[in-house]
């Protein structure tokens, strides 16, 4: 009983820290937003190959993100998408791509994701809980550690390779006068406008992205450091908990979600949907397909058994019916930016996602419906 009250009274003196810190941090913009931005033109294109060359810029920062696609919080799948739904605060360190650390922090909650060269560690603050996660993970479901600037500036940029990029007016992000350019994707089924990025103009590092979709006033999704320093963390911050007594400790293999679809008698993907060629979204996965390009891309894959059934369940309950041919079903959730389909027939289940129109969309379930069983 002692060491319980022990440690609830060390938790509570660690969360009285870290929320006069966001309290302190939350007010620090409103300040030097009103202190004129004084950074340099930077040509988009080398801005934009800048940013994709600062994995290897180490930093640790206070980042905050914040979603309104207003997705429903479906089973099993809330850590998905509260992130898309609300405001995230994180504090994230990192060294290298093998060398990281993002800290998720609720109210009473603290969630860390360690990246080490051997596996990745989850340590959960609140249950005393560790976690050593070994494999790889060729797909997973998104997660907080993706939404920070650099990581989601990189991937929408690396998506949209093709797309046209112009110049922003800088921003002061984090105290630093960041240049910034605009990412507008040439496809016309993307639910998209444009992507604005702000970044460090000597390392390249993004500070700030933000989400536009079409017919929106504002970004539908932002991410952003409050704070940043530009310097090796060192090993300690990124060196996981060691298990020890009064620690839960587990080991357990990264979950193979598509490999385990894939096994179970999967169903053949259309080689093109609503005119989009598939390509395959990893290499021997039949029960996946990534059609499109871009920003423009979805994703779909054909669900067995009850993998089938629960999907539909879930999006039906909460989406709208879509007319397919007779014999099959269809549901779909619209967000505004990230859309998702789910087409039943007696035979297979098609789970469909990405930032396309729900005209699209329909387009799509229509020729699953009709693809040979």
């Amino acid at each position: 009983m002692t060491a319980r009250t022990v440690v609830t009274a060390q938790g509570l003196r660690r969360w009285s820290v870290v929320l006069g810190l966001a309290l302190l941090l939350a007010a620090i913009p409103v300040a030097i937003n009103v202190w004129p931005v004084h950074a340099s033109a930077v040509d988009p294109a080398i801005l934009r190959t800048r940013i994709a060359a600062s994995t290897a810029q180490p930093f640790s920062g206070y980042a905050q993100s914040t979603g309104l696609l207003g997705l429903p919080a479906l089973r099993n799948l809330t850590q998905v998408t509260a992130p898309l739904t609300g405001t995230t605060e994180m504090r994230t360190w990192y060294a290298s791509p093998q060398r990281w650390r993002v800290d998720v922090l609720g109210e009473g909650t603290e969630r860390d994701l360690y990246q080490t060269p051997q596996a990745q560690f989850s340590w959960d603050f609140g249950d005393n809980q560790l976690i050593r996660i070994e494999g790889d993970q060729p797909v997973r479901l998104p997660r907080p550690a993706d939404l920070t600037p650099p990581e989601l500036a990189r991937r929408l940029l690396s998506a949209a390779g093709g797309d046209r990029v112009t110049a922003l007016a800088a921003k002061r992000v984090a105290g630093i006068d960041a240049p910034g350019l605009r990412l507008t994707p040439a496809g016309p089924d993307t639910t998209v406008a444009h992507v604005d990025i702000w970044a460090d103009p000597r390392h390249g590092l993004p500070l700030q992205a933000e989400i536009t979709a079409k017919g929106a006033s504002r970004p539908v999704f932002t991410t952003r450091f409050l704070e940043i320093h530009f310097a090796d963390p060192g090993a300690a911050v990124l060196t996981p908990p060691a298990p020890r007594a009064g620690i839960g400790y587990t080991v357990t293999e990264a979950p193979d979600i598509l490999g385990a679809i894939n096994r179970r008698r999967p169903v053949p993907l259309p080689p093109a949907l609503a005119g989009y060629p598939r390509r395959d979204a990893v290499r021997g996965v039949s029960a996946a397909g990534v059609y499109g390009a871009g920003l423009s891309s979805f994703v779909v894959v054909a669900l067995p058994g009850r993998f089938g059934a629960g999907a539909f369940e879930q999006i039906s309950t909460y989406g709208q019916e879509v007319a397919v041919p007779a014999g099959s079903q269809a549901a779909l959730i619209a967000t505004g930016l990230l859309n998702l389909l789910v087409v039943r027939d007696p035979f297979r289940t098609y789970l469909v996602a990405g930032p396309v129109t729900p005209a699209l969309l329909k387009r799509v379930g229509t020729a699953l419906a009709e693809a040979p069983a």
